[in-house]
């Protein structure tokens, strides 16, 4: 394994080595340097105070380090290969429909659910509001209950249950059945973001990670076209045939699917210790590839009360969840009001829907690149940030003052520029990863990821109210706050970035002054993630950033 140091600053680079480098000869000699670890009396400097660690639990973090030196670079990668065909078409496919579940409401507005449950005022944003209730009521207990059982089985049970929800909703017939409907769709929806991170976690290593995500990311995009030509064939099939309200059959149809679908995860998804489709070689295999991390993986942990307290004492939390927050505020209006601002652009209902898989195609495109641009550069990860950033203030601004000004800026124009305002979300996608690369700890990980997306829930019903109808048609009142919004969180994401950036020189600078080898480094940051320590509580894990 090769090591750089920065000869200004001290500033050792070890998350810079290719994935597929890290489980060669060049790792450390596990065995000598643990041998070493146990014949000390006391702790020298640097080391991990393990104290709070029951014996059987640090003989099995051991045994897992050893392992990592049992196998071949080539049967690791003849491993990653069976997780990637087996468990990413399933993720992929279930983050997808998350998105096509959601924006069912979107669609069904414009085919008839306004009029049959009699919405008036502000009642349709209110049912997206309802939902990231649910959503945020949800996050602790549902973190909870991640934690304390089989995260496999506990996903799936949500996913069909989620399912139900929106089969539901389409035998809905007012505005409050809609709303408890919503608001229960939004609780089992909340486990998808923050399970499917753990879940990733336990799977791949950290540089892998921001790919993983970024390919079932971009289903939210894809599957919108996808689904929004069944909806668009369902509703033309329904206005023709006449029957059932085009809407109640959408949501028939997408929560079927997705029940379907939650029954298929019940039987494939889990972390390495509980999928069937893996031999115990293999399962030694998976589980040893990523003991590098440092941030352990997704099993079952007690619940540990400390590292509770130290989220909230993590400066790091606090412009996560600003960064959540700000974020998701243009998400909970574009999600909600993307086809009404496409009609101000003259289209037709029908048509609304259609015009808008350029700009999903885009930006799955966008998402996609995004993601391995991060997996090749990783340091490139706040950088992409910025730019789109930039950009969908420009976009934003540019589509809302276009529609009071149409003699400068035509219809033309503004759907050219509304193709790229999803740019908005790629900041999003490239800061999620950051909950299961950056944090160390299961229930710091779980209290972290929980809170985040109380923050998601918060900008989404801000979002959701932004747009208010009587802005209508052009709505330049919202599009304009939404372009603050994304201003300021520009400042705050390169305050986070030279957080991670001052923390790691100074943890390198200790390293270099504590005498330790890079063995006993890397060593001692692998007991730290199997032990169950937090990336506060062990100074030799690094922020990738």
């Amino acid at each position: 394994m090769s090591h750089s140091a920065d000869d200004k600053g001290g500033h050792i680079t070890i998350e810079d080595v290719h994935a597929d480098d890290v489980h060669t000869s060049d790792v450390p000699d596990v065995t000598r340097v643990i041998s070493r670890r146990h014949s000390e009396i006391a702790k020298g400097p640097g080391h991990i105070d393990v104290h709070e660690v029951d014996e059987k639990e640090l003989d099995d973090a051991e045994d897992t380090i050893l392992a990592e030196q049992e196998f071949t670079p080539q049967e690791y990668k003849r491993v990653r290969w069976k997780i990637d065909l087996i468990l990413m078409p399933v993720l992929m496919v279930i983050y997808g429909l998350q998105f096509a579940d959601k924006t069912s409401l979107a669609a069904g507005v414009i085919f008839g659910l306004r009029e049959d449950t009699h919405l008036v005022g502000n009642h349709y944003a209110d049912l997206t509001t309802y939902f990231y209730i649910g959503y945020l009521v949800a996050q602790l207990p549902m973190g909870f209950v991640l934690q304390r059982f089989p995260l496999g089985k506990a996903l799936s049970v949500c996913i069909i249950l989620w399912g139900a929800m929106v089969m539901i909703l389409g035998a809905c017939n007012n505005y409050w059945q809609l709303s408890l409907v919503r608001a229960l769709l939004g609780w089992f929806e909340s486990v998808v973001t923050p399970g499917f991170a753990v879940l990733t976690a336990s799977w791949y290593l950290r540089r892998e990670q921001t790919l993983r995500q970024c390919m079932y990311y971009t289903m939210n995009t894809i599957f919108g076209m996808i689904f929004g030509i069944g909806n668009y064939k369902i509703a033309e099939r329904q206005l023709a045939k006449g029957g059932l309200a085009p809407w109640r059959v959408i949501n028939l149809f997408l929560g079927g699917v997705t029940v379907g679908m939650g029954i298929v995860c019940l039987i494939i998804i889990g972390t390495p210790k509980e999928v069937w489709w893996l031999s115990k070689r293999e399962k030694r295999m998976a589980r040893a590839r990523i003991v590098s991390n440092g941030t352990g993986g997704g099993e079952q942990h007690p619940w540990r009360w400390h590292q509770v307290v130290e989220c909230f004492k993590d400066p790091q939390f606090y412009m996560a969840f600003l960064a959540n927050l700000l974020c998701t505020i243009p998400n909970g209006a574009i999600t909600t009001f993307n086809t009404l601002l496409l009609k101000s652009f003259g289209y037709s209902n029908l048509e609304a829907l259609i015009w808008l898989f350029p700009g999903y195609a885009f930006q799955s495109g966008a998402v996609l690149i995004c993601g391995i641009l991060v997996y090749y550069w990783p340091k490139l990860r706040f950088p992409i940030i910025f730019v789109c950033q930039i950009v969908s203030i420009f976009v934003f601004l540019f589509v809302g003052l276009g529609g009071k000004h149409p003699d400068t800026i035509s219809n033309k124009s503004r759907y050219i520029a509304f193709c790229f305002v999803y740019l908005f979300a790629i900041p999003l996608f490239m800061m999620w990863p950051l909950m299961s690369i950056n944090i160390a700890g299961r229930t710091k990980k779980t209290v972290n990821g929980a809170l985040l997306l109380v923050a998601y829930c918060v900008g989404n019903i801000i979002g959701s109210q932004v747009m208010r109808p009587s802005d209508a048609p052009y709505y330049l009142k919202g599009l304009t706050i939404i372009a603050i919004m994304i201003a300021v969180n520009t400042v705050n994401f390169g305050l986070w970035w030279y957080y991670y950036w001052s923390t790691n020189r100074k943890r390198d600078r200790a390293f270099l002054d504590s005498g330790l080898s890079i063995e006993q480094r890397e060593v001692e940051n692998r007991i730290a993630g199997e032990t169950d320590l937090t990336d506060r509580e062990n100074p030799h894990f690094r922020y990738l950033c």
